[in-house]
């Protein structure tokens, strides 16, 4: 744990985190307004609302054209901090490190460096746009350690860097579409050295009240062409969009254009993960017309679903674009939260 505790304090900790995500902890009264993103004063945290992420994933290869796919991030919510990270082996189709982490800790305003049990992420300043890491340990003799460069500005999605988030209001999210990854891989207590592009987003608000913000699928592309494409979506009962989503569009200029008209098409083969609830689509229809994108990915491996313990378990993985404009993706969805467990 990040400071030393009882199991029983850390356990209500992330009990009460839990129960922040599904539920919300601060009321439209007492919550702080969500204002327009300022970097990189935004970077830092934001404790007044009930929940916040900084999130990370991406592709990785080593000197052997060994590819992974990683997911690293931290939640912060009701007074503590939970984090997670996961590599897939895309050639060998398997989890290859998988951990959660927990703390009871909270996150202190401004604050850019988590320490989440053994597990860190966070920000320095550094160049023009700073420079992010992961450094995610395991117990099983193996860890991810990242340097994270951005190699293009930040995007401030939605108008200012604010977005409606369903009934739980107005969140504030920005991303940075391009990081070159460089770090070290260890398996069975043997390192290897890596290197990739990665995704950041980072995310606040009060959106945690907000049953219907559980199901969801979100979109990152990044296309050959230099355009990069985030689009999400929430989902009914029914694993069909419920109507309230949004997007961003990156020009090959840079221009920053908001998408709220796409569809995502899920097409099979649908699959069941061990540990999963529902059925997902391994591959997907995107259709933007704002961009004349109409793209078709598809998931480089099967096994890309991540249980959790704390937090509703999801789909997080690496997709391939196997028709329109040349890219790859990563595709999040989750349909865990009121999903039959026949």
């Amino acid at each position: 744990m990040r400071r030393r505790c009882g199991w029983r304090f850390v356990a209500a900790a992330v009990v009460a985190l839990a129960a922040a995500a599904a539920a919300g902890i601060a009321s439209a009264s007492t919550a702080p307004a969500v204002r327009p993103v300022v970097l990189p004063a935004d970077h830092g945290a934001h404790p007044g609302f009930s929940v916040e992420w900084w999130y990370t994933a991406g592709t990785l290869a080593d000197a052997q054209g060994q590819d992974y796919f990683w997911f690293a991030t931290v939640w912060s919510g009701a007074g503590a901090l939970l984090a997670r990270v996961n590599v897939v082996d895309l050639q060998a189709d398997r989890v290859v490190l998988s951990r959660e982490y927990l703390s009871s800790t909270p996150a202190t305003s401004g604050q850019t460096q988590f320490s989440v049990g053994t597990f860190g992420l966070g920000w320095r300043p550094s160049g023009a746009w700073g420079q992010w890491f992961v450094d995610a340990p395991t117990d099983s003799g193996g860890g991810l350690r990242l340097n994270l460069s951005p190699r293009q500005p930040y995007v401030l999605n939605g108008h200012d860097g604010v977005i409606q988030q369903g009934s739980g209001g107005p969140s504030a999210y920005y991303s940075n579409p391009r990081l070159a990854a460089r770090g070290t891989l260890e398996l069975n207590g043997k390192q290897v050295g890596v290197s990739g592009q990665g995704w950041l987003d980072h995310q606040w608000g009060n959106f945690g009240s907000d049953l219907g913000a559980l199901r969801w699928n979100w979109f990152a592309c990044q296309l050959q062409d230099g355009r990069d494409l985030m689009l999400y979506q929430f989902l009914n009962r029914d694993d069909r969009p419920s109507g309230d989503q949004n997007g961003t569009l990156v020009t090959v200029h840079g221009a920053v254009k908001h998408v709220t008209r796409f569809t995502a098409t899920p097409l099979g083969p649908f699959i069941r993960p061990a540990g999963a609830s529902a059925t997902y689509p391994l591959r997907w229809r995107l259709n933007v017309p704002l961009g004349r994108i109409d793209i078709t990915v598809r998931a480089r491996a099967r096994h890309q679903f991540i249980t959790n313990q704390f937090v509703p378990s999801f789909w997080e993985g690496a997709a391939s674009i196997t028709s329109g404009a040349p890219g790859t993706c990563i595709v999040e969805s989750s349909r865990e939260v009121g999903a039959s467990s026949s």
